[in-house]
């Protein structure tokens, strides 16, 4: 399962995106009396207004199960939401729990997992509210223990994930362009997620653990453009953009300035700090051709989810070229030019086009 929490000011959004009729909700459990989103609605904010302290009163958690869990049993959801909802400690609060149904108009594609949200009201009926510190950190320990209770699908939580997944956006825009060259709408490629390309451009860049200044010319060899916040003449972060997608260090794998220099690179303060100047300011930095790397030393299927991954098997057939680890990587490109072997061969079949 993958949990979700949100927090907000106003009932009357959420209530009427979770029993907007096109969804085809289902309520499986409330505590709310009323039976109508107006009476909902108000008898939700009537409740918050017992602590005026509370400013954001709504507490949303969506919870997506794996394809491979199939169809789930009402009694299933309810078992997991209740221990949720205990888990939390909102044992005194409102609560709604709703399914929606596979068809969603709201999406490019139907659903093909079970989907559920939780509403809570933070305030509880005697007009304390909540304390949810940590709640994502407790939600996925939760999630974890429910999945092996049920027989679920494990999923690894965020903690032992070494990458960042796509963007449910970018998941979707691949999964239509495949459709599209499938029913012949397209002929280009698809193009492979810009979260992916950075996370194994930067991988590849960093390999050998280079100076600061050969790992941001590495990344310009690869269109992926490296930005430093500045803070009182001091270097305090870095972004990374690639076309319009722009994303900060920290929301990758030891990408953010300090872990960079920490697992990474190695820094020469004033060497280094030159190059940051040139990179900010649009100047391309040398790099010798004995240091040069280029898109056919990774393999981007490697980034990308179990889901994209299995409908690219579909698509293209399955890869038949054997799997390069990180770690083999990091030894390939160290041996001499004429003994490397990362020309993709078969994969340059179903390649994404890299723009």
């Amino acid at each position: 399962m993958i949990g979700k929490i949100t927090t907000g000011k106003d009932f009357r959004g959420i209530v009427n995106y979770l029993l907007e009729p096109t969804k085809t909700p289902k309520i499986i459990d409330s505590n709310i009396l009323s039976g109508n989103r107006k009476d909902i609605i108000w008898e939700l904010s009537l409740c918050a207004e017992l602590n005026s302290r509370c400013k954001n009163p709504v507490k949303h958690i969506s919870l997506s199960f794996a394809p491979t869990d199939g169809y789930l049993f009402d009694q299933t959801v309810l078992d997991i939401t209740d221990a949720i909802i205990e888990g939390l400690g909102y044992n005194n609060n409102q609560l709604m729990v709703v399914k929606h149904g596979r068809i969603d108009p709201g999406h490019d594609r139907t659903h093909n997992h079970d989907h559920v949200h939780i509403l809570l009201n933070m305030v509880g009926y005697d007009g304390q509210r909540v304390k949810d510190s940590f709640d994502k950190r407790r939600l996925e320990k939760i999630l974890r223990e429910q999945e092996k209770l049920h027989g679920l699908t494990q999923v690894p939580s965020s903690d032992q994930r070494k990458y960042k997944t796509p963007t449910t956006g970018q998941v979707q825009r691949l999964m239509r362009e495949m459709d599209e060259i499938e029913s012949g709408e397209r002929k280009e490629k698809p193009k492979a997620p810009y979260m992916s390309l950075i996370q194994s451009g930067i991988d590849l860049a960093s390999h050998d653990k280079p100076s600061l200044k050969v790992f941001l010319a590495r990344l310009q060899r690869l269109s992926i453009d490296p930005k430093f916040r500045l803070e009182n003449g001091e270097v305090e972060g870095i972004s990374y953009r690639m076309q319009d997608f722009k994303v900060r260090g920290c929301k990758l794998h030891n990408s953010s300035l300090p872990k960079l220099i920490e697992h990474r690179v190695e820094l020469d303060s004033e060497r280094d700090l030159i190059a940051i100047e040139m990179v900010d300011g649009g100047e391309e930095l040398e790099l010798a051709p004995e240091l040069e790397v280029n898109w056919s030393q990774t393999n981007i299927r490697d980034y990308v989810p179990e889901k994209m991954k299995r409908r690219l098997d579909e698509f293209f057939g399955e890869n038949e070229v054997e799997e390069i680890s990180p770690a083999d990587k990091a030894v390939e490109l160290e041996k001499p030019e004429e003994s490397k072997k990362f020309q993709p061969q078969k994969n340059q079949d179903w390649e994404w086009s890299i723009d």
